[in-house]
């Protein structure tokens, strides 16, 4: 199984990807912050940022339908999370069947933080999509997240595609033996494929941590392509942060 599909825009030219990787993560905190801070009704200043993501979206020549098919599933998790919003907020009802209620107050609610969370959803896609997974984690050192929690996250990072490479071989073993004829003997081939990939992927844990021990491992792992930062990112992230600062004051002086 291949993950270069996550981070395939990683290696498009482009001005972002010149950036340094913790000047993009640090610019997705930035509009995250500034969308989640925007109050209620501030939909000219929620637009500006939308604006901006657009932007960014173009600026990492990233096709507008590879960004609308990463963007469609965590977006209709948003939708169904922030559902309830239509009918627990109290107003004057636009439309209601029986004891479902749809107030004026609850649809500008639920637009709102739908708004502010797509805006973040792009950001974050976007920062997915252009910085590898090795980088982000040396990233992520860089700005003193624990080194048990990047080691972890590097581990199991790599060691999810073995497992599903492992699953899949699995499966395809039953399925090459005409095993699991039936619901009942399905689920109970899966229960055995599913507890046997599990007891690989411990075995495979121990080997992994001995073979680090062996090779000098002492809790860090050292980037093999060490980034620092440049006049161009710093800039970059500047402005970006000047902007939504100016975004965000707008909307308090308006309201």
């Amino acid at each position: 199984m291949s993950f270069h599909h996550l981070d395939q825009y990683a290696s498009v030219a482009s001005p972002l990807t010149r950036t340094v990787p913790a000047a993009r993560v640090l610019g997705v905190a930035v509009l995250a912050v500034g969308a989640a801070t925007l109050p209620l009704g501030a939909w000219p200043q929620l637009a500006v940022l939308g604006i901006v993501v657009v932007g960014i979206v173009a600026a990492a020549r990233i096709p507008p339908r590879a960004m609308a098919n990463r963007l469609a599933g965590p977006f209709a998790f948003l939708l169904l999370a922030s559902a309830g919003l239509l009918f627990l907020v109290p107003g004057e009802p636009l439309w209601h069947v029986g004891p479902i209620r749809i107030s004026e107050a609850g649809l500008e609610r639920f637009g709102f933080v739908l708004g502010r969370a797509s805006v973040a959803l792009a950001a974050a896609v976007v920062l997915v999509s252009t910085t590898s997974f090795p980088e982000l984690l040396h990233t992520l050192r860089q700005l003193r997240l624990p080194a048990v929690v990047t080691a972890a996250l590097g581990l199991g990072y790599r060691l999810l595609y073995l497992l599903v490479d492992e699953i899949e071989r699995l499966q395809r073993a039953a399925r090459s033996r005409n095993a699991g004829a039936g619901a009942a003997r399905r689920r109970s081939l899966m229960v055995g494929i599913s507890g046997a990939a599990m007891a690989r992927a411990f075995a495979r844990g121990e080997r992994t941590h001995r073979a680090m021990l062996a090779r000098g491992f002492t809790g860090d792992l050292p980037s093999l392509e060490p980034h620092e930062w440049d006049r161009h990112s710093g800039i970059l992230l500047a402005g970006l942060a000047l902007v939504v600062a100016a975004v965000s004051l707008s909307a308090r002086v308006t309201l």
